[in-house]
């Protein structure tokens, strides 16, 4: 499939996708509703994402409620982050086995392979908070190996918001609401309900996002397709809640 292609999956073909990341091999982690929130959990079919909920935002506010259509993404960014599944908060670093003539034999204690798993559902904000991290724990000499090998095993699958919350702000910091091309990441997509049905615009980011996407019963993307996926997102764009001030200066 050429890099540059532009396809669209209908939300009738949607239902493929978790399982064409299962048979890869891959955990797929994503939204789902748990205790009033949107939260990131295991889920096995799309069955599990929040359909027709989306949330407000603002400032000591976070409310789920249900949307007027069946929108599968129609939310921002919830109160959790990605970053407990690559950098864990709890980690066995060794253990230690006593011999039988008393001496101690210490073993590294994250010894089992890392698992595959397939993020569904960043937004871009996510994305550049996910590179950070990958700059501190591996851009220089002292590289956070269980991070790395973790690391190493995701899948990508970020979707340009469609939602600005109240507290977003990424346009004025640069990292959203769309993905960047030039913003790693596996395969990206767009949701669009409007007159002409429920779609997904999907472009991949990368060798393996190009092969799962041929492995979907995906068809072109019409310029029609196109504009309606650039309206959205900057309709979004427009509809931030928060600015943050430029460098160098002070807010009134």
């Amino acid at each position: 499939m050429p890099e540059s292609s532009v396809s669209i999956l209908e939300r009738s073909d949607f239902d493929e996708l978790v399982p064409a990341l299962m048979t890869r091999g891959y955990e797929v982690i994503g939204p789902t509703v748990e205790d009033g929130a949107i939260v990131f959990d295991r889920i096995g079919s799309v069955d599990d994402l929040p359909i027709g909920w989306t949330d407000e935002q603002d400032g000591g506010h976070y409310r789920l409620k249900r949307r007027d259509d069946e929108a599968l993404f129609g939310y921002a960014v919830g109160p959790q982050s990605w970053k407990r599944f690559l950098h864990e908060p709890r980690l066995k670093l060794w253990e230690a086995h006593r011999e039988s003539d008393g001496s101690l034999d210490f073993t590294p204690g994250d010894r089992d392979p890392a698992p595959k798993r397939a993020f569904l559902g960043m937004r871009s904000c996510d994305l550049h908070a996910m590179g950070i991290q990958d700059r501190v724990f591996l851009g220089n000499a002292f590289a956070d190996s269980a991070y790395e090998k973790r690391r190493r095993e995701i899948f990508t699958i970020a979707v340009n918001c469609g939602v600005a919350g109240g507290t977003c702000f990424c346009v004025s910091m640069g990292t959203g609401p769309g993905i960047a091309a030039e913003t790693p990441h596996d395969l990206a997509l767009t949701e669009i309900l409007d007159r002409d049905g429920h779609r997904f615009l999907l472009t991949a980011g990368s060798e393996a996002g190009r092969e799962l996407l041929a492995e979907l019963p995906t068809r072109p993307a019409s310029e029609s397709d196109e504009s309606a996926a650039a309206a959205i997102v900057e309709n979004t764009a427009r509809n931030m809640g928060r600015t943050m001030p430029e460098a160098d200066t002070v807010p009134d």
